[in-house]
């Protein structure tokens, strides 16, 4: 009887040990991808040329298939970071000097454009689970684009045709 008691007490722990194990295929976010945001701005600033995050890793890259959970938040959470940070730098420059068409804004513009670029071709390539965060990277890049002046909208629209391509 206590064999038996046994053998049922722990047949579910076995079979939930064995469940958890997987083909051995580790599907994992590169290391880059979770650098911190200047280092995301800083592999951006050689845009509308091909942007590589820490000198290894393409942005696109940065959006595996199967993702876990805490890599996407965080690999989001940096991009929306990266893009709002573009996005007022695209405000202010325009506001600072009066003129909307300011190299410092149409650069930044140039960034942004392709970090959204980038990031499309990525969640293109695995299976929608990363839409979502794409739109709100897109968003805050784009967040008071339609203000600026003409040739900074097209630098953005250059970046992320860049971005698409390349990324």
């Amino acid at each position: 009887m206590r064999k038996s008691l046994a053998v049922a007490l722990l047949l579910p722990v076995v079979l939930v040990a064995f469940a958890g194990c997987s083909d051995g295929r580790k599907i994992s976010t590169p290391p880059a991808c979770l650098a911190a945001p200047e280092f995301w701005l800083t592999a951006l600033s050689s845009a509308p040329e091909r942007v590589v995050i820490e000198e290894s890793t393409p942005i696109s890259e940065c959006l595996p298939e199967k993702q876990t959970v805490a890599n996407q938040e965080e690999v989001g959470r940096t991009a929306v970071i990266v893009a709002s940070s573009l996005s007022s730098s695209i405000k202010e420059q325009s506001a600072a000097s009066g003129n909307q068409n300011s190299p410092s804004a149409e650069e930044a513009a140039l960034m942004a454009g392709y970090l959204v670029g980038a990031l499309e071709k990525g969640a293109n390539e695995s299976g929608g689970i990363h839409d979502v965060m794409v739109t709100r990277v897109e968003a805050a890049a784009r967040n008071g684009l339609d203000a600026a002046g003409p040739s900074v909208r097209q630098q953005y629209q250059e970046g992320r045709d860049a971005g698409l391509a390349d990324g």
